[in-house]
């Protein structure tokens, strides 16, 4: 679905102070969620738009099965007209493949086409998932979070917490980059092979840029999303294409041996 809602929330009952922000936002929760109560035991509306468009994110929603890619993330550094397809792929393309990873991850995967909380995996397809997420949990556990003002040791990744988030990038870096080849076959790049791969990692790395607090650090120990250094070092990890198109050695920090392989 592109475009906006059909039928846009509005607030004729309300009045508004132009001095009173709070107040303001107050009137409204309290709208929204007597709207969203009357909803419960009602079929589920999967054209309902629930985010602002302005939002630089990007959701998916196990509920009711689909991805949203708000407006406001359609910009640099995430995608620009002008920037070469493996830029666009590598930046809003991953995002968008990381949303839809987000339909088989440790807890979307419990959900079933229609977003009805549903066994829909036999019991060795469980398992065999229980024991490939382990593995991603596990590598996860082994990252070590530095402070970027002293390089001093703040802790470790929690692999449990951030799993969703992990196998949703590991995910979506593959399938972009998979994407990316698809689309080359139509549109040839102006790039060598290996100049557009190259570019491709680069865009996917540089849209997780950040400089980061102890402080903001620490809180994100205790958080699903890891920082974006230590997301783009797990899914280069595990990425085989990456470490055969900048020739990693065999073992080295972005290319170990064991790789933990969930969804190809």
């Amino acid at each position: 679905l592109l475009g906006g809602p059909e039928k846009p929330q509005l607030y004729p009952t309300l009045t508004f102070d132009s001095k009173s922000y709070l107040n303001n936002r107050w009137k409204v929760s309290q709208v929204d969620i007597d709207t969203n109560l009357k909803l419960n035991g009602q079929p589920v509306d999967t054209r309902n738009f629930n985010q602002q468009p302005h939002l630089s994110a990007a959701f998916y929603s196990k509920h009711d099965n689909k991805i949203l890619i708000p407006a406001g993330i359609l910009q640099k550094p995430y995608f620009d007209s002008q920037f070469d397809a493996a830029q666009n792929f590598g930046a809003i393309g991953m995002v968008i493949g990381h949303e839809i990873t987000h339909g088989f991850d440790n807890e979307g995967r419990n959900y079933d086409g229609d977003g009805n909380l549903k066994q829909w995996w036999s019991n060795a397809t469980n398992d065999a998932f229980k024991t490939k997420a382990q593995c991603i949990s596990d590598q996860y556990d082994n990252l070590v979070v530095n402070s970027e003002v002293t390089g001093a040791v703040l802790g470790n990744i929690s692999g449990k917490i951030t799993l969703g988030e992990t196998i949703a990038d590991n995910g979506g870096l593959k399938t972009s980059f998979r994407a990316y080849h698809e689309y080359l076959k139509e549109f040839p790049s102006q790039y060598t092979e290996e100049a557009g791969d190259k570019l491709f990692y680069l865009s996917f790395a540089q849209s997780a840029c950040s400089k980061n607090t102890d402080a903001f650090l620490l809180r994100s120990l205790k958080q699903t999303h890891p920082r974006g250094r230590y997301r783009v070092t797990g899914a280069l990890q595990n990425n085989a294409e990456f470490a055969r198109v900048f020739q990693c050695p065999t073992d080295s920090y972005l290319n170990p041996s064991k790789k933990c392989l969930l969804w190809e």
